[in-house]
């Protein structure tokens, strides 16, 4: 596949945000890559995330962590590559993370829904959420009904790109 790209920009007064738009013959790798660099682009309203790794401090992209969660009062944050501690509460990062794409699926944990390969659904009452990197974990019942209504949302166009 040639990897070169066409740009067309068109200004129209009427259009009140910027849009993207995705013209190819097929879904593949580098139409996944062009959406992740717009995205990254316009993510800088979303601060980076501090972390820590032993001594050294990290700061970590939002759209590269897969999710949040706390065990026994420490504070986890997993991406593909490693896991980092943080000093601040699941709360607090809630309030900074990118509402579109994070969302609590238990009293102890938040998910990036970008970095959810599938939903299973068929344990009734409860969902199964299967990560990218093939990690597992389980949404709350009580959070059930506000994921499906997420989920709903997204399929319905409410997303960004999907």
């Amino acid at each position: 596949m040639d990897n070169r790209i066409d740009i067309k920009v068109e200004i129209d007064q009427t259009c009140a945000s910027p849009q993207v738009i995705i013209k190819a013959d097929q879904h593949s790798g580098l139409i996944e890559k062009i959406i992740y660099a717009v995205e990254r682009c316009v993510s800088d309203e979303y601060p980076n995330i501090t972390a820590y790794n032993g001594n050294e401090v990290i700061l970590l992209n939002q759209w590269d962590i897969i999710r949040i969660y706390t065990e026994n009062r420490k504070l986890t944050i997993c991406t593909k590559e490693k896991t980092y501690g943080s000093r601040m509460s699941l709360k607090e990062l809630e309030e900074i993370l990118d509402d579109e794409i994070f969302v609590r699926i238990s009293r102890f944990e938040l998910i990036n829904l970008k970095k959810v390969s599938s939903f299973d659904l068929s344990i009734s009452g409860t969902i199964k959420v299967i990560f990218e990197n093939g990690t597992e974990t389980w949404v709350a019942r009580r959070c059930v009904r506000s994921i499906q209504e997420k989920l709903k949302k997204r399929a319905s166009g409410g997303d960004r790109h999907e």
